[in-house]
């Protein structure tokens, strides 16, 4: 963590600069109701007004080559609106962020636990930490900066990826205990919570993205890393936490939101996948919503924006490239990839 506080004229309480199409604009964070947009914010893009960064023929269109994991990807990219600050981490959601702010939202703010807030890395990165997070920062500050702000109300929308999740969208990131494991000695140690508690806790609203399985939406969690909707109902609200909670789960069969009850609600299914399918990987009577759809297919373009930031498929196709080529042909991948983006920002 960095010892120094950020600069007060540039600090995340002192406000954030938007970029816009009227470059001298600001927003004062401080003057904005926390985990609301001002109604004057910058409008979310449609589709035939996004200018893509790469170079594709016919962009607009959609894709005929794309996994369900990529579309995973920009289905979540689709809940960052124009104009928000998004907190987001690593892997998947750092890559949903990128293609949000390359596309339809321009002038979203991404806001990362190490400190930055305003960047817009090129590509993916291996930690939380990586220097690379920091391209083209508004801010540079620190852990404590970032956390602290998060729990005043200032972050619109964050993105969270779990291990395990159970109807009213609570997770597990922390251990999946088995049927004879205990905490102290699981069947398999997660990661942990990382800033997903916080997130959960405290953003406006939030995004959970993961592989849909059975044994991981759960009927009950092995331990509760972050909290959901808590037992539904007004729980949330009892318990005095700040932020909305989950609003959507998004995973590579299907997306889901919450009802009234803070119960989730399957909403549409990705094409080529049934109901049936989704409910065999849910532990419990999955509600379905009567106006269920098949989730919109990504485009062309924001296909070549995926790739581009992925180029060695390190998180979105699960090949096996990163581990054939050496490391200056991967560099050399990346780099190439990465400055196209760079040279469009």
């Amino acid at each position: 963590m960095n010892p120094n506080d950020a600069d007060d004229a540039t600090a995340v309480d002192d406000g954030q600069r938007r970029r816009s199409a009227d470059a001298e604009s600001t927003r004062r964070v401080d003057d904005a109701e926390p985990n609301r947009r001002p109604d004057d914010g910058p409008t979310t893009l449609t589709a035939s007004d996004i200018e893509y960064p790469i170079d594709v023929e016919r962009p607009h269109d959609p894709s005929e080559d794309y996994s369900l994991t990529e579309l995973l990807a920009v289905t979540a990219a689709h809940e960052i609106e124009n104009g928000e600050l998004a907190f987001i981490g690593v892997g998947m959601s750092l890559i949903s962020g990128v293609l949000a702010k390359h596309t339809r939202s321009p002038d979203c703010q991404l806001v990362t636990e190490s400190g930055y807030v305003g960047s817009c890395p090129p590509g993916v990165v291996q930690s939380i930490s990586d220097t690379v997070l920091g391209v083209d920062a508004l801010v540079a500050g620190n852990q404590l900066q970032i956390f602290t702000d998060n729990q005043r109300g200032l972050f619109d929308v964050g993105i969270i990826g779990a291990g395990q999740i159970d109807r009213y969208g609570n997770t597990n990131s922390t251990v999946v205990t088995g049927e004879n494991g205990t905490y102290d000695r699981p069947k398999v140690r997660l990661p942990g919570s990382g800033g997903s508690n916080d997130i959960m806790t405290s953003c406006g609203r939030s995004v959970v993205m993961m592989r849909q399985d059975e044994r991981a939406f759960r009927e009950e969690l092995d331990y509760r890393t972050a909290p959901g909707h808590l037992d539904g109902g007004d729980a949330r609200d009892r318990t005095g936490f700040g932020g909305d909670g989950p609003c959507a789960v998004i995973t590579d069969m299907a997306v889901f939101r919450f009802d009234e009850d803070g119960e989730m609600v399957l909403t549409s299914t990705h094409p080529g996948v049934g109901v049936d399918e989704v409910r065999d990987e849910v532990q419990w009577d999955l509600q379905v919503a009567d106006d269920a759809s098949t989730t919109r297919e990504p485009t062309r373009g924001e296909i070549a924006v995926l790739r581009a930031i992925d180029p060695t498929d390190t998180v979105l196709r699960g090949s096996d490239y990163i581990y054939e080529v050496e490391f200056e042909e991967w560099s050399e991948r990346v780099m190439e990839h990465w400055k196209k983006l760079q040279d469009v920002q």
